[in-house]
């Protein structure tokens, strides 16, 4: 089975814990919204109700007003796909991606249908063949985030520790895309706590690291393809705002930049490479719809796997149980023999 290839032509969280918060020597945020602070990576359950993002993408680049909705118990699973931000992001983005491939498996559980990446045989030799330079490339962002941000509002950074790059702050939304209810979750980096609102994600900031740009051309590139995936990361959790830290080839951070996600694509609306939501999201909406109609079977162990390369349709092959069953397994029986507990979050060993 086959779904068309992709074309660019066409068209939260408990109120006891607390997150980072933006800091300013350079107009700092911080931590401070509710949420899981400082779990270990992989699914965090916000129990206390889902903020609504119901964003939508108008001519002039409108959206709605993101609103709690309390939804508890078994409802908030209701007709939603669940998944993980990133896995949104990459579908956001196939219509201009021209090198890295993906793979997403899906099983529908108890009528409602969940999505899991799995690593592909060349991204998995690309991350064991990581070069020293890259890898630290990537420890700078994360160190980036500890001069950046506080524990508390009004306090200041403390950059002197080491980065652990093994926990993270994550937020659970329900949000839509055309016909299609989400339920995700993804991390959070701060929150900035002048924000006209303090309710996330209205307050979120995502922060961001990148070479410095000293002509038109790096400027241009950097707009068709880093910030297309800044925006589809923002974008649907409704995060309003990406910091930047633009870093000399020594790595050290020369000058800061926010980008207003909503405004993001007035920097490439005239140019004809660029690119265009309307596309992204039309591609995201087209594959949430083609895998509702061809995942049917209610079964956990059963797996459609939906396998995308550049330049090819999207496929899907059939699998049962290992090695590409996800969902776990005290999941699974705690959901069939009962209504989920709102009062206790596995750890991610059981």
């Amino acid at each position: 089975m086959e779904m068309p290839e992709p074309s660019a032509t066409t068209a939260h969280p408990p109120s006891t814990v607390q997150a980072r918060t933006l800091t300013s020597e350079m107009d700092t945020l911080i931590d401070t919204s509710p949420g899981m602070r400082k779990s270990k990576r992989g699914w965090t359950i916000c129990y206390a109700g889902f903020w609504n993002t119901d964003t939508s993408w108008g001519e002039q680049g409108t959206t709605v007003s993101p609103k709690l909705s309390p939804l508890r118990g078994p409802g908030w699973l209701a007709g939603a796909t669940v998944t993980w931000r990133g896995h949104l992001t990459k579908l956001l983005t196939t219509p201009y991606e021209g090198q890295e491939g993906w793979q997403l498996a899906a099983s529908r559980f108890q009528g409602t249908l969940y999505l899991s990446e799995v690593e592909t045989p060349a991204a998995r030799a690309q991350r064991l063949a990581r070069p020293p330079l890259l890898r630290e490339l990537m420890y700078m962002g994360y160190k980036f985030e500890q001069y950046m941000c506080a524990d508390k509002p009004g306090g200041s950074p403390d950059p002197s520790g080491e980065v652990n790059t093994n926990v993270a702050f994550c937020s659970v939304l329900r949000s839509r895309l055309g016909n299609h209810p989400l339920l995700f979750s993804g991390e959070v980096d701060c929150i900035d706590p002048q924000a006209p609102s303090t309710q996330p994600p209205a307050c979120y900031v995502e922060l961001k690291t990148s070479k410095e740009m000293h002509s038109p051309g790096q400027w241009r590139s950097f707009y068709r393809h880093k910030l297309l995936k800044w925006w589809a990361q923002s974008f649907l959790p409704g995060v309003p705002h990406v910091v930047a830290g633009f870093r000399n080839p020594e790595g050290f951070v020369c000058s800061l930049k926010t980008f207003p996600t909503m405004e993001m694509f007035e920097n490439v609306r005239n140019d004809r490479e660029g690119w265009n939501p309307s596309v992204c999201m039309n591609f995201c909406a087209a594959f949430l719809g083609f895998a509702q109609s061809t995942v049917v079977q209610d079964d956990p162990r059963l797996v459609h796997l939906f396998s995308w390369e550049p330049g090819g349709p999207v496929t899907v092959s059939v699998h049962r149980d290992a090695p590409y069953a996800f969902l776990p397994t005290w999941y699974v029986e705690a959901m069939t023999q009962d209504p989920p507990s709102l009062s206790k979050t596995p750890s991610p060993k059981d």
